[in-house]
């Protein structure tokens, strides 16, 4: 017997209001922010979960001693890319805690799925060689969809 781990219930009107908040967090959210192409992005630097003490700690000195740097830190704009920062991963947080979940949810829907279907194929190949009515019609339509891996020649 098939293995069954996971089901996903959502009524229509819960499929609704999902996509309607997630268009709100669109409309919103996506306005604001910058999508860059990956040319771009590879020239810029990145900031990891260990350069956020660095930069906590460059506005702290930057506010202490902003006539000192006037002339080549702009630390309004550093503040409120500090700021910005915050936000940003508090929202990639819950985003990615999201996604992840989707993800595995979908690993496991389709493992089940997938492993259903193969049982399915099996059985029909099974039933065909039986004689079954029908079944031989069935396994050569699926035959026909089944994933095939590529085999190597051999060269001798």
């Amino acid at each position: 017997m098939q293995e069954n781990n996971f089901e996903l219930a959502i009524t229509a009107e819960e499929e609704t209001t999902i996509q309607d908040a997630l268009k709100t967090i669109e409309d919103i959210l996506l306005p604001k922010l910058v999508v860059l192409e990956k040319s771009e992005k590879n020239e810029l630097l990145r900031m990891g979960d260990k350069s956020v003490a660095f930069v906590d700690k460059s506005l702290e000195i930057a506010g202490q001693d902003a006539g000192l740097l006037r002339s080549f830190v702009d630390v309004g704009a550093l503040t409120a890319d500090v700021e910005a920062i915050k936000k940003l991963r508090s929202l990639g947080y819950q985003f990615d805690r999201l996604s992840s979940a989707i993800d595995d949810s979908f690993t496991l829907a389709g493992h089940e799925a997938y492993n259903a279907s193969l049982m399915v194929y099996s059985l029909m190949k099974n039933a065909a060689k039986m004689g079954h009515p029908g079944a031989k019609e069935k396994v050569d339509e699926l035959k026909q969809r089944f994933p095939r891996r590529k085999t190597k020649k051999v060269i001798e």
